[in-house]
């Protein structure tokens, strides 16, 4: 493998297949552009660092950088923790997230409120399936899940959407108005 040999063009070629990939997934833990951009590369510079410890074990090497992009964003909230601060899945500036949610056609904010009220698997999940785009088969690989269990999660996600989104009380009586 030309990356193991730290090989100039052969993580160029790894770095424009798979940025996106992992600045989505950063984002849709974090939701701070720039914040998501800075550890994106980060996950680039410590893949390139620990590539000796990379075995092909049958895994795509996708599912070792969005190991290290979680690392990564967890290492971000436990510092955050540290200071005080908690963080919610998407916080950022609303211009960027109404622009990332709209891959998803979310109409509001309430998607994001929604997202946050799930367990951190099912935000694991949904990220991965459906802001970052992959099969339930790599979100398996990554979060170490069977293919199985990934659409279980997916399944109850969707169930807790559809709770914490429902109508609120006293929205009918308002509209009706």
């Amino acid at each position: 493998m030309l990356a193991k040999q730290r090989d100039s063009a052969a993580w160029s070629t790894i770095y424009s297949q798979h940025y996106d990939s992992v600045f989505r997934y950063l984002f849709g833990r974090l939701g701070r552009k720039e914040e998501s951009e800075d550890l994106a590369s980060q996950v680039f510079l410590e893949a390139l660092r620990s590539i000796d410890s990379f075995n092909d074990r049958g895994k795509p090497l996708a599912a070792w950088l969005f190991g290290i992009a979680r690392n990564v964003a967890n290492s971000q909230f436990r510092s955050a923790r540290k200071r005080g601060r908690t963080e919610p899945l998407l916080n950022g500036d609303f211009e960027d997230e109404k622009a990332f949610i709209g891959d998803l056609q979310a109409e509001s904010m309430d998607l994001i409120e929604g997202i946050n009220g799930l367990t951190k698997e099912q935000r694991e999940t949904v990220v991965l399936r459906f802001y970052v785009g992959l099969s339930a088969k790599e979100a398996g690989e990554i979060l170490g899940k069977t293919e199985h269990a990934i659409y279980a999660l997916q399944v109850r996600a969707i169930a807790a959407l559809r709770r914490l989104l429902g109508e609120k009380p006293g929205e009918q009586e308002e509209s009706a108005a």
